[in-house]
């Protein structure tokens, strides 16, 4: 009888360890969308990465090297019986264990949210992206939009973030300005490509809140012009087909809102600095008068409505339809005023024919700030 109570007593602790690893089984899914940034270049992973229990769990060996640990056994310290990694790095020593949420950094124990796991299905040791990075004073930002780990040093970080926010502080400042913006598109699927290109140029007064702009489309060797003017209350647009112009008295709120959508054409909003901050470096320039920054990250705002054009076009988009992208930053060195922005983007799109392959670059850049220039409509328009 005592022997039968102990073999149940067994029984039920195997059941409740394989209960216990199948519902950890469970809450772990793979994600190979979600895009590992480390100073402002986005990295290419054998493994798979992994959210456990909603936290990003990384392939061990892979991101400690991607953040500057040396690749050997006195640096990255494995123990099979322990299962157990120490990471040596500069003057920072990190301890981990399997199944531990408890850690030690330079023997100072800290709780985290979720342990370092061994993965079933590869059998590889994944660990917490967040607490380790930081623990190598990293500074780690999530970005929904692109579904992206951005992982930065601390004094770039903070180099850029102030970069940004001087400069959000100057564009206050102005008052008139000139943009121009080309897009070159590139859309294929099997053997049949299309390309077609944008270019926007314009005029905005913010004192008087008048804007005009000229645009044209190239594409399948046909170019199609526009043109446009806000002002005094009004919206002026040119026919494209009869070259004759509509004029149209506008509401208050209307004109409002009309003028904002035209004329925003750079706003860096708050949300979005850090983001900026730990996905961009500072890069080279030729130019001594300006500064440039650059890495694997978009604007959140552009990522939005990008995403809103692909749905309302009838594609369907999902987190796996842009799969690279970068942006470029150039800023006066003096002013801090923003000169120019440089988007690079590719990915797929799926509508009722398939799916589809897209390129995208985008070049914005901005001139005559606060100029000596008058928007005026030509008296025959009005």
């Amino acid at each position: 009888m005592k022997k039968f109570g102990f073999c149940l007593t067994v029984f039920l602790f195997v059941v409740l360890i394989f209960a216990t690893v199948a519902n950890a089984a469970q809450s772990i899914t793979e994600t190979p969308d979600v895009k590992i940034i480390i100073d402002g270049e986005k990295g290419t992973y054998t493994d798979v990465t992994i959210i456990a229990d909603g936290r990003t769990l990384l392939p061990l060996r892979e991101v400690l090297t991607k953040l500057g640990v040396p690749n050997d056994n006195e640096h990255i310290i494995w123990d099979g019986v322990k299962r157990s990694v120490t990471v040596k790095k500069d003057d920072k020593v990190i301890y981990l264990e399997v199944g531990n949420t408890v850690a030690t950094v330079n023997g100072k124990e800290l709780t985290i949210d979720v342990p370092p796991i061994i993965y079933s299905k590869n059998n590889r040791t994944y660990i917490p992206a967040r607490f380790v990075a930081e623990s190598l004073d990293k500074q780690v930002v999530w970005d929904a939009e692109t579904r992206s780990v951005l992982i930065s040093d601390k004094e770039n970080y903070n180099q850029i973030s102030n970069i940004i926010s001087k400069s959000n502080e100057a564009m206050k400042n102005i008052k008139k300005y000139k943009f121009g913006m080309d897009m070159d598109v590139k859309v294929s699927q099997n053997a049949f490509s299309m390309e077609y290109g944008i270019n926007v140029n314009g005029d905005v007064d913010q004192t008087n809140k008048a804007v005009h702009m000229l645009s044209v489309i190239d594409m399948l060797g046909m170019k199609i012009e526009s043109e446009s003017y806000l002002k005094d209350g009004y919206s002026y647009t040119k026919n494209v087909e009869t070259g004759g112009w509509t004029k149209e008295k506008l509401s208050e709120s209307d004109y409002e809102q009309l003028f904002e959508s035209n004329s925003d054409i750079v706003n860096i909003k708050n949300d979005d600095i850090g983001k900026l901050a730990a996905g961009m470096v500072i890069s080279k320039s030729d130019n001594p008068d300006e500064i440039v920054i650059k890495g694997d990250v978009l604007l959140s705002e552009f990522v939005k409505g990008f995403n809103e054009g692909l749905t309302a076009a009838g594609n369907l988009v999902d987190a796996t339809s842009m799969n690279n992208f970068s942006m470029e930053m150039v800023f006066d060195k003096n002013t801090y005023y923003m000169k120019s922005i440089t988007i690079n983007l590719d990915g797929k799109i799926e509508d009722e024919i398939g799916a589809s392959q897209y390129n995208v670059k985008i070049g914005i850049s901005l001139s005559d700030i606060n100029g000596d220039f008058v928007i005026t409509v030509p008296q025959e328009i009005i």
